[in-house]
Parts: structure tokens; C-alpha cells; sequence
């Protein structure tokens, strides 16, 4: 695989940009030891090989999904299966500077390790549909200004991963939270149980059903649901794979499944979604 690499080079930023060919291999990402990294795929789904607090193994991030990458960690990143079409990924690259500001600045952020920030696999469109606005800014010819505000939004925003979130009375703690909706995240495409996220939560399911309930609003399967929803929805309209298999991936069992949980929530089929937001209506 051979990288094709654009990038920009503001200080306080480092955008790139990088596309594979169409009979290449992998190649290994590594960044300054000063660095924190952000991936995201711009187009197709990529393989991604490191370590994280699981030990080494490999993730497919698909549109929608990023990889934070703390100082010292290398990850690969390769086309799997083989016959996939290549693939566009952004690279972002933040001063570790930077983020230790925003923690100094926030003694009651959640997290408190800039390392604690790295992780092979997290649904984030947030942060992925900032990715090509950000190059799109940079190849416009965006001022360092831009850069300076881009990069101080994006660790605040990194340091306060739940901040729409915070537990009511008798709820979980932040930390338990961020486990919880974490493991969600990285494990979206299989069945997930109520016994395997108390255990996240290291307490017994009953208590985590309450505790849980009790931060969000929502039991944790309908809060699932709706993680599971949200990524469908940026699925259908940021990738061309079919609806069956994007239905696979945000963990619905069955198309008959995703279907009828779709057009619960969205009042629509996922097909149908699909075209309205390819084909908008006319004002």
C-alpha cells in the first residue's frame, strides 16, 4: 500500500491526509514523540493494528468512527479484506501541550492522563465530520488563528468525552460512564448483554441498571439504541456499502431488525433515509 500524503503545517496543527492505491499493502503511522494523533477515514473503512488498554490487536474504523493515538504508540493501518477499495484516511495531529492545558485547566475532567485519551476505536462523528472541514480550511488557505482555535476546541472537546452527560443523583460516577459508553462503542457490531457492561461498571446488574437509569435517563439498552441508531444514520449517508451490512455492523441481528428499529426512531426506512438525504427536498 502506498501513502499518498498531503499535509498542512500550521504549528499549532498538523492535518494530513492519506489514501491508499489500488494494489498496496499497509503502512505503519507514527507520530512525533510531542504529538497526540486523531485518524478517521474521509472514505472507506481501513484496518487498524496497535495497542491499547485491551494489549495489541486490530479494529476496522468505518466513517464516523476515530482512532486517538497518545505519543509512542504506532499503529498500522492496512485494507482488509484485501479486495476492499481503497481508502482515505485524515490525520490529525494536536501538540501534547495543548491537551496537558485543557487537563491543568480542569482538575474535575474525567480524565486525567493525556495517555488515557488513546484508543483504537471510538464512534465520534463529531470529531469525524470535522476532519474535512479542517482540510478543506487548510487547502483555502485558513489563517494560524484558525489552526490555534481548531486545536484548543478539540481538547476541550477530547478531555470532556461525556460533557452532555453528567450522572443525576445516584447515578454512575464520570469515570464508570466514559467505561460504559466506551465499551459500547467498541463492541457495537456484537450482542451486547446487561451483564457485560455492569461488569464494565464493576457492579452488579441490578445496581447498574438503577445507577444507570439514573445518570442518563435511559435504561442501557435503549441508550445502545440510540449509539446504534446514531451510527447508522452517518453510515447510510457517509458510505456506499450495503444497508444489510451497514445494519450488521451497528449490531442489529437481523434487516428485518434494523428495519423496523430504524423506522421506530427515525419514522423512516433506512433506505428511504438514505435517499432523502442524498436527494434533499426542495424548500
Amino acid at each position: 500500500m502506498t501513502a499518498q500524503l498531503n499535509g498542512s503545517f500550521w504549528r499549532e496543527l498538523v492535518l494530513e491526509r492519506e489514501a491508499t492505491d489500488d494494489d498496496g499493502d499497509s503502512w505503519v503511522y507514527q507520530l512525533p514523540e510531542e504529538r497526540f494523533g486523531i485518524i478517521t477515514p474521509l472514505q472507506g473503512s481501513c484496518r487498524i493494528e496497535g495497542r491499547d488498554g485491551r494489549g495489541r490487536r486490530s479494529v476496522t474504523l468505518v466513517p464516523g468512527e476515530i482512532c486517538r493515538i497518545a505519543p509512542n504508540n504506532p499503529v498500522r493501518l492496512s485494507r482488509k479484506p484485501p479486495g476492499r477499495p481503497p481508502f482515505k484516511v485524515a490525520c490529525i495531529q494536536l501538540p501534547v501541550a495543548t491537551l496537558q492545558r485543557s487537563l491543568d485547566a480542569h482538575p474535575t475532567a474525567p480524565v486525567r492522563d493525556v495517555s488515557a485519551l488513546h484508543t483504537l476505536r471510538a464512534f465520534d462523528p463529531h470529531i469525524a465530520s470535522m476532519a474535512p472541514m479542517l482540510l478543506h480550511a487548510w487547502q483555502t488557505g485558513a489563517e494560524e488563528s484558525y489552526a490555534v482555535a481548531a486545536a484548543h476546541y478539540l481538547a476541550e472537546y477530547l478531555i470532556h468525552p461525556v460533557h452532555t452527560e453528567s450522572p443525576g443523583t445516584g447515578g454512575l460516577s464520570p469515570e464508570q460512564l466514559l467505561g460504559v459508553r466506551t465499551y459500547m462503542e467498541l463492541h457495537m457490531s456484537e450482542n451486547i448483554t446487561l451483564n457485560q457492561l455492569a461488569g464494565e461498571a464493576r457492579l452488579s446488574r441490578y445496581h447498574f441498571l438503577r445507577r444507570f437509569s439514573a445518570a442518563t435517563g435511559k435504561t442501557p439498552m435503549q441508550y445502545l439504541t440510540g449509539l446504534r441508531i446514531d451510527a447508522a444514520r452517518h453510515l447510510l449517508t457517509a458510505d456506499t456499502d450495503p444497508i444489510s451490512q451497514i445494519g450488521r455492523l451497528c449490531g442489529f441481528p437481523s434487516p428485518e431488525n434494523f428495519a423496523r428499529v430504524f423506522r421506530k426512531h427515525m419514522g423512516c426506512s433506512p433506505s428511504e433515509y438514505r435517499q432523502r438525504v442524498e436527494c434533499p427536498p426542495f424548500p
